[in-house]
């Protein structure tokens, strides 16, 4: 017997006591490593090892608290006569009964605010609940509202939750109706409409065979809701005002008397309330409440419905549901033009398609990956690198999938499923591992994880205070011991003086706190390290150096024994912290002729960055050169730093300013003769980097790809007046996501797309034969250019292979093609082939390093067109590179194209077929990957087709 089975057979015994009872009565039920240790006479830390595997294993329920407890899973199962499918790991005890008792949405306290439940609450709708708080509160019985809003941005709901709170405070009796009514319905009846607000009376008109009562009866003491209002008759208007300035009104049909009610109306509308509802019907309306649509929400917001739409799904299903990553990205990214109501529609038809499936193949829960997406849907990931910063501060680093588990808490599971502070060495080396296998740069990896470590501290932080970004001392005591805090600031005084720097106060209080959950997991046995976290921390050789310090005099301090591994994080952990003041950077400053030109786009470049890095100096046409000499010489000596300052410039006759500079100031600057926005943005990003030098900035600068942020020049006048989206069609032969690669080139390649209206489509069209079936004869009257590998043929459309898209004019066509004139734009200098490639491939590939994925496939094309004894010719070069690139990445995530007749057209190619596939063996080896006969097939027809 294992030593996992004899813990898992000890808990179950321990488990066999508990009761129905002892959960009904919400008692501390679970064992600890401690009594399972003493049970079985195993050590502590082992036992604790093993628990954690159990609960992995899903063989046993862990409950965090002081101490963490463990309970038998069937166990539980049996008592409250359940199959549990949730996440075995609770964050309290409260989170273990309530997982197995969740309130009904009807149990709410009667002292919640109903508006407490929409998403925004606190953040986009704050001022509008506020202003529908006001409404409802308003003496004596609340104010008559308007609602608008695009169609699905949640009118009737937001107006159900606001009679919701009038029944909460007591503007309304709580048994007061909430009545819809929508005014469309009978919008071509304006008698049969008037009918069904206010009731006729038998004989009013053809057909009143009897007295009616109408909705404004039904809702007397509530709310009534006008949906689109607008399709409401003036007379209806006008039949209103006495029931909304004296609660009174008459059936349709009544002379004599009136009737009471005391209703309070909203209405809600799509359109302009000014032009559609009579001027005096909208004085008797004083509150206007304005919904915004989904795109003008935070991205959080949209991820809170994300969740909660897939979270109702599962509680429909009583399935699980994975979500892959791709899939929520595009979910936050798409055009949603239905707002938050085509929102929920799509995803209840993902999850409908998903269904099909995991009942089809007997899954063991609903997958929804990329496949399943619409095209409206999926091209939401073009989006993905303007976005990409935020998505990933919502959504950590690179999740492979989510999962959505039934529970009463809007929780999202990731693949990792891990609590940071248990297991952040793990997952510093796996994280490692995974993207240096992929080819991941060090860099790119350090990045990741320093991030990571950020979080971490972040978290830590929080823990102590969440209203301060540091706590002072006396609110930290309450949770790290005064002895570790003096122990952790005294090893940090020794680490400054090593490293020359200085530590802020939030350094302090994150290890101290780290350090104090260290030594609780030490206590608790969990301190299980991977020994390669070394590995990775000698890439800073200084900071390792510090940590091995910090800990002896930790150790010394605090009378403990420190893992040797621990000295890995205590690396990163010193590497990452405080970064931003932590090297020096090269200044910037963009000088252009005109009013405001340099400091417009120093405005946007600093918008989008998020920085205050990019200065601009204007030049008016009246001032002399000299006088801007002597202003750039002034701003050179104030942002200086050390590292040189690199000017961005419009004129060439501004580029002698850095050797004056120099010979004035002494400090190094050089210049480049370029203000295209996109360069700058790249200008300004590259000069923030740490290990970034003046030369070489200003030789990447100068290098950039010449197609990428081109300017246009010439007459735009005629801009403006552009209503029908021109489409650019991208196209490959390896299917959608290869033309989604090309369009995002294209994105960054054209600086006027939103000028012009333009629409970059990719489309996953096999040949010119079948777009009919993809397009619209619409969509297809409107196509200006097709760009990619496969040519459509349509009429008088223009088709730009990849290759001159690449190192052509293929930019200067589809410009001319676009707005009817060239580039002015003149390249000066072209980047070498290698720069060229790898600049290119660093906006199409997702995850691999563009350098090494070049030059191992470049390798690759020199083997083969040498066994092939064929001509070098770029046009073939472009293609085979970017082909074979992204196949590399596609294999790495096992999505395979298929080939019809793959066997015979092998057959009748055997020996190009035997070339290919020796120049791609040193590719398979490197990326760990096999690329099938299928794959072979379509390298074949690139060399085929010369």
């Amino acid at each position: 017997m294992t030593r996992k089975d004899i813990i898992f057979n000890a808990l179950k015994t321990l488990s066999e006591d508990v009761t129905i009872e002892d959960l009904r009565e919400e008692l501390k039920i679970g064992f600890d490593a401690e009594t399972i240790s003493n049970f079985t006479n195993i050590g502590r830390s082992n036992a604790s090892r093993e628990l954690n595997q159990l609960v992995r294993e899903r063989r046993v329920l862990k409950i965090e608290g002081r101490p963490v407890r463990f309970i038998e899973k069937e166990k539980v199962d049996k008592l409250l006569s359940i199959d549990y499918e949730g996440d075995c790991t609770f964050g309290s005890f409260e989170d273990f009964v309530a997982i197995f008792t969740p309130q009904s949405p009807d149990s709410m306290s009667n002292d919640q605010d109903p508006f407490e439940k929409i998403i925004g609450y606190k953040g986009s709708l704050e001022l509008v609940i506020k202003q529908a708080k006001a409404a409802m509160l308003y003496p004596p019985k609340g104010l008559h509202t308007l609602i608008t809003g695009a169609t699905g941005v949640g009118k009737t709901t937001f107006a159900d939750i606001m009679h919701k709170y009038a029944g909460h405070v007591g503007t309304i009796d709580k048994e007061g109706k909430f009545v819809i009514f929508n005014c469309s319905e009978y919008a071509e009846n304006p008698q049969l409409i008037l009918s069904q607000l206010f009731g006729h009376k038998k004989g009013s008109f053809t057909g009143a065979e009897e007295d009616k009562a109408g909705l404004i009866e039904k809702a007397d003491g509530g709310i009534l809701l006008l949906d689109e209002i607008h399709r409401l008759p003036p007379e209806g208007q006008e039949m209103l005002f006495l029931l909304m300035d004296k609660n009174i009104f008459r059936r349709l049909g009544e002379t004599d008397g009136y009737r009471k009610a005391n209703v309070l109306i909203i209405g809600a509308t799509t359109e302009d309330i000014n032009s559609i509802l009579l001027g005096t019907f909208l004085r008797r309306i004083p509150m206007v409440i304005n919904l915004s649509s989904l795109d003008k929400r935070p991205l959080s917001e949209r991820l809170e419905f994300i969740e909660t739409f897939f979270l109702e799904e599962v509680n429909n299903v009583n399935v699980p549901i994975k979500v892959y990553r791709d899939v929520l990205r595009a979910f936050l990214l798409y055009d949603c033009k239905g707002n938050i109501g085509q929102l929920k529609g799509d995803i209840q038809l993902l999850c409908a398609r998903g269904f099909l499936d995991y009942k089809t193949y007997n899954k063991r829960e609903i997958e929804i990956d990329t496949p399943f997406l619409p095209e409206h849907i999926y091209n939401g990931l073009l989006s993905y690198n303007k976005k990409r910063e935020e998505l990933l501060n919502l959504l950590g680093h690179e999740k492979d999938y989510y999962i959505f588990r039934q529970s009463n808490k809007a929780k999202l599971i990731t693949i990792d499923d891990y609590n940071l502070s248990d297991n952040l060495y793990d997952e510093i080396t796996e994280k490692y591992n995974h993207y240096n296998e992929r080819g991941f740069s060090e860099v790119k990896i350090n990045e990741i994880i320093s991030r990571d470590i950020e979080g971490y501290l972040k978290k830590l932080l929080k823990r102590c205070n969440t209203k301060k970004d540091v706590p002072d001392k006396e609110e930290l005591f309450k949770i790290v011991s005064p002895r570790v805090y003096n122990a952790v600031e005294v090893a940090l005084i020794v680490a400054e003086q090593k490293l020359g720097r200085k530590f802020k106060y939030r350094t302090v209080v994150g290890l101290a706190m780290h350090i104090s959950a260290l030594m609780e997991r030490i206590v608790d046995g969990k301190t299980i390290y991977n020994e390669e976290i070394n590995k990775i921390a000698i890439n800073n050789p200084n900071e390792f150096g510090a940590a091995k310090v910090i800990r002896e005099i930790l150790q010394q301090e605090l009378e403990i024994e420190i893992p040797k591994e621990e000295v890995g994080f205590l690396t990163m952990f010193l590497s990452t912290v405080d970064l931003e003041e932590e090297f020096k950077k090269i200044g910037v400053i963009v000088l252009a002729h005109g009013e405001s030109t340099a400091s417009s786009v120093g405005k946007v470049v600093n918008s989008l960055l998020g920085t205050d890095h990019c200065n601009a100096i204007d030049m008016p046409l009246d001032v002399k050169v000299e006088d801007i000499l002597e202003i750039t010489i002034k701003k050179v000596k104030e942002i200086d730093e050390g590292k040189g300052v690199f000017l961005l410039v419009d004129m060439g006759s501004l580029t002698a300013f850095p050797e004056i500079i120099y010979k004035k100031t002494g400090i190094i600057t050089s210049s480049v003769e370029t203000i295209s926005t996109p360069v700058v943005i790249e200008a300004v990003r590259k000069s923030l980097l740490p290990e970034m030098t003046l030369s070489s900035l200003t030789d990447e600068i100068k290098s950039v790809n010449p197609y990428i942020g081109r300017m246009v020049s010439g007459d735009l006048k005629n801009k403006v007046d552009i209503l029908d989206p021109k489409i650019v069609l991208t196209t490959c032969v390896t299917g959608q996501g290869a033309a989604i690669k090309i369009a995002h080139l294209l994105e960054n390649a054209l600086s006027f797309i939103q000028e012009y209206n333009i629409k970059i489509k990719p489309v996953d069209i096999i040949n010119k034969f079948n777009i009919n079936s993809v397009l619209s004869a619409e969509e297809i009257k409107n196509v200006v250019a097709v760009v990619g590998t496969i040519d459509l043929c349509i009429p008088d459309v223009i088709f730009i292979p990849i290759d001159e898209l690449i190192i052509g004019d293929g930019i200067k066509v589809l410009e001319k093609a676009i707005i009817g004139i060239e580039s002015s734009s003149i390249v000066k200098e072209r980047a070498s082939d290698e720069n060229m490639f790898v600049n290119v491939l660093e906006k199409m590939l997702t995850f691999l390093n563009p350098t090494k994925a070049y030059n191992l496939i470049n390798k690759s094309f020199v083997t083969l067109i040498n066994l092939l004894g064929i001509k070098d010719t770029k046009q073939l070069k472009v293609r085979y590179i970017f082909h074979c690139c992204c196949m590399v990445e596609r294999l790495l995530q096992n999505d395979i194209l298929p080939y019809q007749n793959i066997e015979n057209h092998i057959q009748n190619k055997l020996d190009m077929y035997k070339k290919v596939k020796l120049s791609l063996v040193n590719v398979e080896e490197v990326f760990g990957i096999v690329i099938p006969d299928t794959e072979v097939g379509y390298i074949i027809d690139l060399f085929d087709t010369l």
